[in-house]
């Protein structure tokens, strides 16, 4: 297994302007990293964080959620139709499980595989206009992590698990 990257978003440079869901949308038809608008006006996205040991893979009943060979947590989608529980949405510290317009089905971020499979990186990654988003291993990540990053990732995650305060399940 080649070294495991995963998508890094440095919040305090993201500027709101949802391109990297545009070229999801477009790349994957139904897009797996979702904007969202905070209490206060805030836009953000919202993305897998291809955990190490990702809770939603753990809840999975149907196996669904696997890791590849580049270490990406994916999603197969024939093994998760039919699931109704939708516990893998609810186990995601990062509400990275998204449901489709498709029915019941659920997607997530792959890291864009079939670019990968070509050795070309994330759409989003290529297309940020500010910069914002990264495609780094783990000795890139202690780099990205910033004040500033950490700071506006702990606005993010207050948003989306009001209460848990900055500390969060990073990684889990």
């Amino acid at each position: 297994m080649t070294a495991m990257k995963t998508l890094h978003i440095d919040y305090s440079k993201c500027i709101g302007c949802e391109t990297c869901e545009f070229v999801c949308r477009f790349v994957h038809s139904t897009p797996r990293i979702m904007m969202t608008r905070t209490t206060d006006g805030l836009m953000m996205p919202l993305y897998c964080r291809h955990c190490e040991d990702p809770n939603c893979a753990r809840v999975c009943k149907q196996g669904a959620i696997t890791r590849d060979a580049h270490g990406a947590m994916v999603l197969e989608p024939l093994k998760c139709r039919g699931c109704v529980s939708r516990a893998c949405m609810l186990a995601c510290p990062f509400a990275a499980m998204l449901e489709t317009d498709k029915g019941v089905m659920l997607t997530k971020c792959d890291l864009c595989a079939e670019r990968r499979g070509r050795g070309m990186g994330p759409a989003c990654v290529d297309m940020c206009p500010c910069g914002a988003i990264s495609h780094a291993d783990a000795s890139e990540l202690a780099a990205l992590d910033t004040p500033e990053a950490r700071a506006a990732e702990a606005l993010v995650l207050a948003h989306i698990r009001p209460g848990s305060g900055p500390s969060g399940a990073k990684g889990s």
